[in-house]
C-alpha cells in the first residue's frame, strides 16, 4: 500500500464524511462509558417520592374541598335559604337572623333577653304575619305613610315638658334627634330597621282598631281566682291539686302562684270574659258541643296545661254580664288580633300562598348567628311602648277580691 497510515482513517473512497461518522460514534462511545449507572435503590426511592407527593397534593386537594363546603353549607348557603314566603315575598334565614337582632337590640336596652329556644320560629311567624297585613292593608282600609311613621317617632323620643314649662322647638328637636340618636347606638339599629318595625307596629294597631269595632263592649263574664305555675318550675301541679284538697285555694295561692299582671298576690284575676284567655275558655265557660260543662261556682278544676303556664281554676261567681274594663278589654283585643293572624296563616298555608322553612339545623345556625352578634349592655334604659294603646274600651264596674 503507498500510504498505509491511510487504513487508520479508512480508505480513501470512504471520503470525509465517513471521516466524520466514524469520529461521531467514538465520541459517543466515549460518552456512553462516562456516565454512571443509577443504583436501583435510588430509582425506588425516587419513584417512592413522586408518589408520596402526588397522595400529598391529593389530600390537600381533598382538605381544601372540605373546609370549601363546610364554608359553603355553614356560612354561604344558610343566609340565602329561604325562610318563608307569602305569595311573591320571600324571606331567607338572613332576614331573620336580622330581625331577630332588631328585637334582641330592642329588648336588651327595656332590660330583657331573647329567649332563643322560641323566638326564631316565633319571629319568623310574625314577619310572616307582617307581610300578610301588609299584603291586605288596602282591603282593610289601612294606610300607613311616612308621617305617620314620623309622627311615632317623635312621640317616643321628644322630651315632654312640664306644664306650664315654656318650650324651645329648636331646643326640642335637639334633644329628640339625641334621643333617637342613642337609643339606635345602643340597640345597634338602624334608622331604617327601626322604622320598620314602627310601620309594623302601626298596621297592627290600625288591624286592632278595626277588629275592636266587632267586640261587644259588654259580654257575659264570670269570676274566678287562678293558681298559676311556671311550666319549667320545680312545682308539681299535680301535687299542689292533692294539697286542695285539705288547704286553702287563697294560702296556697299566696305561696305558690307565680306573679301576674291579671291576678293579684291572692290569686284573684276578677270577672274574665270569653276569648280573653282562649285556653281556659272550655273549663271556664264550658263546650255544649262537647258535653263539657262550665265550672260550677266554689268548683276548683282540673290542672290545666299550656304552652305558658300551668293552671288551677276556682270559679267565685256565675255568668254575669258585664261591661269590658280597661285590662280584660284589651287581653281580649290582643287575643282577637292573634286569632285573625292564626285564621289568615292557616288559609294562605292550606291555599299554598304561604310557606315556611324551618328545621333543627337551620335553628341552631340561626340562634349561633344571634349569640355571637348579642349585645352587651351594662344598664338598660326604658323606651316608650312600641304600639299604643287602642281607644274605645272604656272601664267598666268590677268586683274587688
Amino acid at each position: 500500500m503507498p500510504f498505509p497510515w491511510l487504513g487508520r482513517f479508512g480508505s480513501v473512497s470512504s471520503g470525509r464524511a465517513g471521516r466524520r461518522r466514524n469520529r461521531r460514534a467514538q465520541q459517543q462511545g466515549q460518552g456512553e462509558d462516562l456516565v454512571p449507572q443509577e443504583a436501583p435503590q435510588e430509582v425506588a426511592e425516587r419513584r417512592q417520592r413522586r408518589i408520596g407527593f402526588g397522595i400529598g397534593a391529593v389530600f390537600l386537594f381533598v382538605v381544601a374541598g372540605v373546609v370549601a363546603f363546610g364554608y359553603y353549607q355553614e356560612f354561604y348557603k344558610p343566609p340565602r335559604v329561604w325562610a318563608g314566603s307569602v305569595n311573591n315575598v320571600e324571606f331567607t334565614m338572613g332576614d331573620l337572623v336580622s330581625r331577630i337582632r332588631v328585637l334582641q337590640g330592642v329588648n336588651r336596652y327595656q332590660g330583657g333577653r331573647v329567649n332563643l329556644s322560641t323566638v326564631p320560629f316565633e319571629y319568623l311567624q310574625n314577619l310572616v304575619n307582617a307581610e300578610i297585613l301588609r299584603q291586605q292593608s288596602n282591603a282593610l282600609g289601612i294606610n300607613i305613610q311616612d308621617e305617620h311613621i314620623e309622627a311615632e317617632l317623635r312621640r317616643q323620643f321628644v322630651p315632654t315638658a312640664a306644664t306650664g314649662q315654656e318650650t324651645d322647638p329648636g331646643q326640642l328637636e335637639r334633644e329628640f334627634r339625641d334621643n333617637y340618636s342613642g337609643y339606635l347606638t345602643a340597640t345597634g339599629l338602624s334608622d331604617a330597621d327601626f322604622r320598620v318595625i314602627v310601620e309594623e307596629k302601626l298596621a297592627e294597631s290600625a288591624l286592632a282598631g278595626r277588629l275592636s269595632e266587632d267586640i261587644d263592649l259588654r259580654q257575659d263574664h264570670v269570676e274566678i281566682r287562678w293558681i298559676q305555675l311556671s311550666v319549667d318550675g320545680d312545682i308539681l301541679i299535680g301535687d299542689v291539686a292533692n294539697r286542695l284538697a285539705n288547704e286553702d285555694f287563697v294560702r296556697i295561692a299566696q305561696e305558690l302562684s307565680v306573679p301576674s299582671q291579671f291576678a293579684d298576690p291572692n290569686g284573684y284575676v276578677g270577672w274574665v270574659p270569653k276569648g280573653a284567655f282562649p285556653d281556659l275558655d272550655e273549663t271556664i265557660y264550658g263546650d255544649e258541643s262537647n258535653g263539657i260543662p262550665a265550672l260550677s261556682v266554689g268548683a276548683v278544676s282540673e290542672p290545666i296545661f299550656t304552652n305558658e303556664a300551668y293552671y288551677l281554676i276556682k270559679a267565685i261567681s256565675p255568668a254575669e254580664e258585664r261591661d269590658l274594663n280597661n285590662i280584660m278589654g284589651h287581653k281580649l283585643l290582643q287575643e282577637t288580633v292573634t286569632a285573625w293572624q292564626r285564621e289568615n296563616l292557616l288559609i294562605g298555608t292550606q291555599a299554598g300562598t304561604v310557606r315556611m322553612n324551618f328545621n333543627s339545623r337551620l335553628y341552631d345556625w340561626v340562634t349561633d348567628q344571634v349569640f355571637v352578634t348579642a349585645p352587651r349592655i351594662d344598664r338598660p334604659t326604658p323606651v316608650p311602648d312600641l304600639l299604643p294603646g287602642v281607644p274605645g274600651i272604656q272601664q267598666g264596674p268590677g268586683k274587688g277580691p
